[in-house]
């Protein structure tokens, strides 16, 4: 029987987070697939953490909170290496990607050596954050060849045997930009990703990109991160 962990990286979702799990809790269920959100909390100021706590009575949670920032790489490590599941779901908890995306591939889980990752079509996020990855795809094309359509997408679904099996000293040389990072130690272990398109949605709340003067700090650690993971062991 498929099991599945649904690893949610959050910060400062206190408006999001109890829809979010609500939905894909009732879908899952419906659909009888056995499940688990690992909630990897990074020093949210909002109230997120006592939302979570909440929760934990009402959902199946593991509950990964703490005090200081840990950043997103980070959290999709550590909910990958909590996971109990036979399976495991990364994705983001901002709503923009619903359980739909997961109900529809229940039956294309897959193979022991691939992951299925999804493609943002079309790709609901403000102007400059889309401007800014299509540069990074160029230079990511360059570097690993992996000619994915959506190579930053945050919907990836594999094995825990096979997530488990990948270089985490690599994937933290992303401070930013993680699934860039992740499709790069991908093509350098050889492991295979199968693409599937999926609907995205324009966030309702909060922060939906990065403000410009952040930018070309960004950019900087992103190209370091990718050309860490291809030349450095």
């Amino acid at each position: 029987m498929k099991s599945i962990s649904i690893v949610f990286p959050v910060y400062n979702e206190v408006n999001n987070l109890e829809e979010l799990i609500s939905s894909w809790h009732n879908t899952l269920s419906n659909h009888q697939l056995e499940h688990e959100f690992v909630i990897v909390e990074d020093g949210s100021t909002d109230g997120t953490k006592e939302l979570i706590m909440q929760l934990e009575n009402k959902f199946p949670i593991i509950n990964l909170s703490q005090i200081n920032k840990r950043g997103y790489s980070l959290a999709v490590v550590d909910g990958i290496y909590a996971s109990t599941k036979n399976y495991i779901l990364c994705t983001d908890s901002d709503n923009q990607i619903k359980v739909a995306s997961l109900i529809e591939n229940i039956e294309n889980f897959p193979s022991i050596n691939e992951f299925l990752m999804g493609y943002r079509n079309p790709r609901n996020d403000p102007l400059n954050r889309i401007l800014y990855s299509k540069m990074f795809k160029l230079i990511h094309d360059f570097i690993f060849g992996s000619k994915l359509r959506d190579p930053s997408c945050p919907f990836v679904i594999g094995s825990k045997k096979l997530f488990l099996s990948m270089d985490k000293k690599k994937l933290l040389f992303m401070k930013e930009g993680f699934w860039w990072g992740f499709v790069g130690v991908c093509k350098i272990q050889n492991i295979i990703i199968k693409e599937v398109p999926i609907e995205h949605y324009g966030r309702k709340m909060g922060q939906a990109g990065y403000k410009i003067k952040d930018l070309p700090g960004i950019i900087i650690r992103i190209i370091l991160g990718i050309i860490k993971i291809k030349f450095l062991n």
